[in-house]
């Protein structure tokens, strides 16, 4: 599989002369009415200070989890600042019902339902693009998802193959959702995302994430892993936040998964 390498030389040093960048802001809940679904959803908008657009988009999935226990604004004011990701816009995305938030409709969503990946594809990113980014055809985009999310974008690389470059996933599960999506990858030809990919132990699906990369690796694909001994649970989630963004908007040239 042929890659471009990005040209971290010059990333380098239109960090080194870009302002110091302070707090991002985030915007929303904004609503959206999805045709395809159905029903209305919301998201939030992260926007790196004083960055110029076109920003490259990092969508992220239980969007709303990754803001609370995640803490993730944190994480992306840090990593920005401190010049370790080029300034990005994330998309946080919720699962939930916006009138309704004890309903959550991940369950629904994200077994590689193509209703779902027609309205990410053709509802949501084109909105975020004109109204938030700036983003075209050639924009750097990344999806990240933890547990069920995580499948979603295993599922979303073969749905949409060539959309998302790079594709997080944080202790994908269920161990039954899995093997039925690394089926799929073993069966079918390969995209062109890279992975990055975390699990914990036996308390995390660590064996069916580790049959899932053998599979990538197999394939071809470009694949980073990260193990610990964590659960399935937001501690262990919450600091790895970092290295995915790394993966994705890194500005050393370590940082790009091989």
């Amino acid at each position: 599989m042929q890659r471009h390498k990005p040209f971290w030389p010059i990333i380098l040093l239109l960090v080194w002369l870009s302002p110091c960048y302070g707090r991002g802001e985030l915007e929303g809940p904004v609503r959206i009415h999805s045709t395809v679904l159905g029903y209305d959803l919301q998201y939030w908008v992260y926007l790196p200070e004083k960055a110029a657009k076109p920003l490259p988009e990092l969508y992220v999935t239980d969007g709303q989890g990754y803001l609370s226990a995640g803490k993730m604004v944190k994480v992306l004011d840090r990593e920005i600042e401190e010049g370790r990701i080029v300034p990005i816009a994330a998309i946080f995305v919720d699962s939930r019902d916006p009138d309704y938030p004890e309903e959550n409709r991940r369950n629904s969503q994200f077994m590689c339902n193509t209703e779902y990946a027609k309205f990410f594809v053709g509802e949501l990113m084109p909105v975020i693009s004109k109204r938030w980014t700036g983003a075209d055809r050639s924009t750097r985009r990344g999806l990240m998802g933890v547990s069920f999310g995580g499948i979603n974008a295993a599922c979303f690389g073969m749905m949409m193959p060539g959309v998302f470059q790079v594709l997080i996933l944080h202790s994908p599960a269920s161990a039954e959702h899995l093997d039925v999506v690394n089926k799929l990858y073993q069966e079918k030809p390969p995209h062109s995302s890279a992975f990055l990919i975390s699990h914990g132990g036996e308390l995390d699906n660590a064996a069916g994430a580790e049959r899932f990369v053998q599979t990538l690796k197999e394939k071809g694909y470009p694949v980073r892993v990260i193990r610990n001994d964590g659960v399935h649970d937001w501690e262990n989630w919450a600091p790895l936040i970092d290295d995915g963004l790394r993966a994705f908007a890194g500005t050393r040239e370590e940082d790009e998964i091989q």
